[in-house]
């Protein structure tokens, strides 16, 4: 009986210790991946970071979306993302596609050293941005002077709150695209992506707790005091950065003509792109009630859950898509563009199967039973959104490689197909005719990439290939 006891606890001892040491050599196998100075830990690194911001932003987003559906309910709700969407769309021709190219160019003079060019590409985009902004501004005030008659009143004074965004969301993105050329992935997305949706989370909380009365009109102007505030702290990051390109001592080189070419495709993609995801907001408030448009938005919200781990890689890979192409390691980059298709698929299928199985429960236990009737909708867009993951990072690989015209040509097409199938649908099924074109857009949009990059690029982006 003594013996079997020794034996016993020896044997458990063993196993005690052949386990510590099964963890330990998992911990060290983790670390051999994600330590150093290679692709791979470089990626796993910013990848996983780039994830925690893209759940965290999600999480800010949707407690924002809950606060504000449950405030101003379906109607004013739709006001403001009415107005919101127009605002976007302004941004377009304030920006240029200049964080893209920013992105790009400052990775490649990453790679080669080259931190004169680099100083002068940063000079010369803030200064466009300082003149565009100001140009949009006052076209923006005159339209809004000359359209009194024909734009009622609470969207008018509530798209007036809202070109003060205008300015500072494309100052910001300047801000992110140049952290992230510079492989600082995470902090560049920090202002846009967490703390202007955080600000503005925690005023409207501060608001809605002093009793403040609510309206689409005070919440866009709240909207763009966060988004001060996110600027002035996206600054302060920059200037935490310590790079070669910030020796004062070098002379800018400029390379306008050559940047100004580039920006022309790269702009309108970047105007394309929000056409696809605004397009149905716009359409479905001209053709419809705000409070339709309050439940979609609602549901788009929650659908674009579906593709946060999408949104979170195309940040980490733009500047590594461009460096391996730069070094011609095609290889590299094929073994790239699956592995990152596959995790991004394997993150989209749970909240795809919640949403199909259980929407309407959820869109009334988070929002209010108002915006129950958004459910067939939010089925429709989850899966449209799955198909989306199921591709790959396909604009963001052909925009990385020089190839950004045959993504505007695919982006073109769908946003065409986008709005037809709009003008189409939404007159006779309202949100589950927008929530419907979204998804057949999203289908044709990511066809037309992936072919694209395996006819220039002999790439298969999809997660199934």
């Amino acid at each position: 009986m003594h013996d079997d006891l020794v034996y016993s606890a020896l044997s458990y001892r063993n196993t005690f210790l052949d386990d510590d040491h099964l963890v330990k050599r998992l911990y060290t196998k983790v670390s051999s991946y994600v330590e150093g100075d290679g692709l791979r830990a470089h990626l796993l690194r910013g990848g996983l970071g780039s994830l925690v911001v893209k759940v965290v932003s999600s999480l800010v987003n949707f407690v924002l979306v809950v606060l504000l559906a449950r405030t101003l309910g379906p109607g004013e709700y739709g006001v403001y993302t009415f107005a919101l969407s127009l605002i976007m769309l302004l941004t377009i021709p304030a920006q240029l596609g200049l964080p893209q190219l920013i992105v790009r160019e400052t990775a490649k003079a990453h790679t080669r050293k080259n931190w004169a060019l680099m100083i002068g590409l940063w000079r010369w985009s803030i200064k466009f941005i300082v003149f565009s902004t100001s140009t949009i501004i006052l076209l923006g005030l005159l339209i809004l002077w000359l359209g009194f008659s024909w734009i009622e009143s609470m969207r008018w004074y509530t798209l007036l709150a809202g070109l003060l965004l205008v300015p500072f969301i494309a100052l910001a993105n300047i801000q992110g695209a140049t952290l992230r050329g510079l492989r600082y992935v995470v902090l560049g997305q920090l202002p846009e992506q967490i703390l202007r949706p955080a600000i503005l989370t925690f005023l409207v909380l501060v608001l809605v707790w002093s009793g403040s009365a609510m309206s689409a009109v005070f919440v866009m102007g709240t909207h763009g005091a966060a988004a001060v505030g996110a600027f002035a702290i996206g600054m302060a990051l920059l200037k935490c950065v310590h790079a070669p390109a910030y020796n004062r001592d070098l002379e800018p080189i400029y390379e306008g003509d050559y940047w100004r070419r580039t920006m022309l495709p790269l702009a309108m993609l970047a105007g394309l792109q929000l056409i696809n995801s605004h397009a149905d907001i716009l359409m479905l408030g001209t053709l419809r009630s705000d409070r339709e448009v309050g439940v979609y938005r609602v549901v788009v919200q929650m659908a674009t859950l579906v593709v946060f781990g999408l949104s979170a890689f195309n940040q980490i890979l733009q500047p590594y898509f461009a460096r391996l192409y730069e070094q011609n390691d095609m290889l590299r980059l094929q073994k790239l563009a699956t592995y990152s298709a596959r995790i991004i698929l394997s993150i989209a299928l749970p909240p795809v199967v919640i949403m199909v199985a259980a929407g309407k429960p959820l869109l009334g236990f988070f929002f209010g039973e108002g915006y129950s009737a958004g459910a067939t909708s939010l089925a429709i867009l989850a899966i449209g959104q799955l198909v989306n993951a199921s591709m790959g990072s396909v604009g963001v690989l052909l925009n990385m490689t020089g190839h950004e015209r045959d993504t505007m040509y695919g982006i073109g097409v769908a946003a065409g197909a986008n709005v037809i199938l709009n003008i189409i649908l939404i007159p006779r099924w309202g949100i589950e005719g927008a929530a419907t074109s979204t998804a057949i857009t999203l289908f044709v949009w990511n066809f037309l990439l992936r072919r694209a990059v395996k006819r220039k690029l002999s790439i298969e982006t999809s997660a199934l290939g």
